[in-house]
């Protein structure tokens, strides 16, 4: 019976309470789970990056972002060219107030310019976008320098100056030897050799009298020019030769080396102390002053014999044979002091 009574107490309903109490926790885990997919089903948004944007938008924004010459393109198509009138506006500004805004809006609406212009040069440089650049700089100055009353338009103006920065650019950095350093020099570097072939066109020998002709430069000018162009360029540290001498040990130098520089300044002080006993030695008042102020002089124009004369009253043909004396006896003592190698060349004058 007592069994019986278990298995019955087992199967009778809970209790309201009971009931209530086991079902809340059930209907709180059901309410989580809910609430979890609808977090994975709709995330939170996030703030935008520019990241982001830049890859969500088409994929030619990505190669214009990649390639900067490409995109520098763009942005000059971007921008249309301004009319007379607006131009004129925006150089007075800039010009007359120093207006920055006004400088801005000429250059941006002028980078057009400066691509057609690096364009023209775009096999004499690998990198159009340092052309770009120089341009850029070249189309700044123009704004810096631009009068809008002389009634020339900008853009006519401008491309006198990208097409000059550009211009140096390409001279200072083409070759490892600077070539066109001068008015002249920057005409040759890229005339020459068109004009060259022009007059082997047209039967005549393009020797260096006539080019200089043609191009209205010195001779000099396109001798110098002509060699820097003709001769190639090489390392003076590429690889030692057979015998281990770098090339730059082997180029002889213009100036002297340092033992002759040496040499000539023991020489040099020699030969002064000599001068200063030879003159110490001296006792006639002329004697002296033919010494000190016409042969030994360092003045750039010693005193001339016919002004020595009239000081002491006596003829210039007087004052030179004391001259000749005074060296005949200098030579003899510097050939007894430091030998018969040393050459002597004396200031001589006849007026």
């Amino acid at each position: 019976m007592g069994r019986t009574r278990g298995k019955k107490n087992t199967k009778t309903p809970p209790s309201p309470a009971v009931t209530k109490a086991s079902a809340t926790p059930a209907a709180d885990e059901t309410g989580e789970e809910e609430m979890l997919d609808e977090s994975i089903a709709a995330p939170q948004p996030v703030a935008e990056t520019a990241l982001d944007r830049i890859l969500s938008e088409p994929q030619k924004n990505l190669v214009s972002v990649r390639d900067p010459a490409r995109h520098f393109v763009e942005e000059a198509r971007r921008h249309a060219r301004l009319d007379a009138e607006v131009e004129s506006e925006l150089g007075r500004r800039a010009r007359e107030h120093g207006d920055l805004d006004a400088a801005r809006r000429l250059v941006v609406h002028n980078l057009r310019l400066v691509v057609a212009i690096a364009y023209q040069y775009r096999q004499a440089w690998l990198n159009i976008l340092d052309l770009f650049q120089e341009g850029s700089v070249g189309l700044m100055e123009a704004v810096r320098r631009w009068d809008p009353d002389v009634g020339t338009r900008f853009g006519s103006y401008a491309a006198y100056w990208i097409r000059a920065y550009v211009l140096r650019f390409l001279m200072t950095n083409a070759r490892l030897i600077h070539v066109g350093n001068t008015r002249a020099g920057r005409k040759l570097f890229f005339r020459l050799e068109r004009e060259r072939q022009k007059l082997l066109a047209a039967g005549f020998d393009p020797t260096p009298k006539l080019l200089a002709a043609k191009l209205d430069v010195d001779e000099a000018d396109v001798i110098e020019v002509s060699g820097h162009l003709a001769s190639r360029e090489i390392s003076f540290e590429p690889r030692s030769d057979d015998e281990g001498v770098p090339l730059a040990e082997r180029v002889a130098r213009r100036e002297a080396s340092p033992e002759d520089q040496a040499a000539r300044n023991e020489l040099a002080q020699a030969v002064r102390r000599l001068m200063e006993g030879f003159e110490g030695g001296l006792s006639d008042a002329r004697d002296i002053a033919v010494w000190r102020e016409h042969l030994a002089s360092s003045a750039s124009e010693p005193v001339s014999l016919a002004a020595l004369g009239e000081r002491y009253g006596v003829s210039k043909q007087r004052m030179g044979q004391i001259a000749e004396k005074l060296k005949k006896q200098f030579r003899e003592r510097v050939l007894e002091e430091l030998g018969a190698d040393i050459q002597m060349a004396w200031q001589t004058e006849d007026a």
